[in-house]
């Protein structure tokens, strides 16, 4: 590890906080420690946050946070409520570096919204905070990822990687993507994601799992992958958030579109095109309609 010598402030490029995409997410079981068990095929897109550490010379274990963007006045006003200050926090103490931090973060992802955003944001100050100590990646992997995933949240591991990729148990068990499903996504690279702006808490929709029936019946699944689109939880954000049930309707009656689901507990869905203009002209379509909505185009991440 390498300090940072008393005449020296060091700044630091940002470090991006992709949004991540469960393209299905299949509850197996409640386990005594009130997690669950769980098997999700996940991609990130190019939307993000942004995470920006300035690290100081002086050395009082003191860590600033300071939150832009538009969707900052979402977040608890209390900073060390905060999961980037919490991460960053662990990360000082548990390898006892006590130089002063400035984080600053940039939020443009909407909170609470099955996309990551938290953990994303977690994870890139993680990442950040490794390159500016010179932490081994390997070390920080093999150790670090599980206690935090336990600690802070358990999609954090995943948004380490920010690649495709399959997760297991509560998140932490990460594998490659099954080749069939990296050949469909390589053909089909265009993605809206759409959020009623609405924020839906995930402690809630786990704790009514196996509780709540269905609500709709538009079908999701499709002969390429069959699995995309399936979401144990959807039933239950659609309880909570009946717009939901709308956003599907609106997604599955474009022609164009190849695929369609929600991500993680909601309240935010996806659709998924081969071809870019379809994807903006299905963007702009609903956007029109819906104008109050969060509503944006990406590529996914390949």
């Amino acid at each position: 590890m390498q300090s940072l010598n008393q005449s020296n402030i060091m700044h630091n490029k940002i470090e991006k906080a992709y949004a991540k995409i469960n393209l299905n997410l299949c509850i197996i079981n409640k386990r005594k420690d009130n997690y669950h068990n769980l098997y999700s095929d996940i991609i990130f897109v190019n939307i993000y946050d942004t995470i920006t550490i300035k690290a100081k010379s002086t050395k009082n274990n003191k860590i600033s946070l300071i939150i832009n963007g538009i969707f900052k006045n979402t977040l608890n006003t209390d900073i060390k409520e905060n999961i980037v200050y919490k991460a960053a926090h662990y990360f000082m103490k548990k390898y006892k570096i006590n130089n002063d931090l400035v984080i600053i973060l940039n939020k443009s992802l909407p909170i609470a919204s099955g996309i990551g955003g938290g953990s994303a944001d977690a994870a890139a100050t993680l990442r950040k905070l490794t390159e500016i100590f010179h932490i081994s990646k390997k070390t920080f992997n093999n150790i670090f990822l599980k206690k935090i995933s336990k600690k802070l949240g358990a999609d954090i591991p995943s948004c380490i990687f920010s690649s495709p990729q399959t997760v297991k148990g509560i998140g932490e068990k990460i594998y490659s993507l099954p080749i069939s499903l990296k050949k469909i996504l390589r053909n089909n690279q265009y993605i809206i994601l759409i959020n009623p702006n609405a924020s839906i808490s995930t402690e809630l929709v786990f704790s009514k799992w196996k509780i709540i029936p269905p609500l709709t019946n538009i079908v999701t699944s499709n002969k390429y992958y069959p699995k995309i689109g399936i979401n144990n939880l959807k039933p239950i954000a659609e309880n909570i958030e009946p717009s939901i049930i709308l956003i599907q309707k609106f997604l599955s009656s474009h022609s164009d579109i190849k695929f369609f689901g929600m991500s993680g507990s909601g309240a935010t869905c996806f659709g998924i095109f081969n071809n870019k203009k379809h994807a903006i002209k299905a963007k702009h379509y609903i956007k029109k309609i819906r104008p109050k909505w969060w509503i944006e185009f990406s590529t996914i991440n390949i």
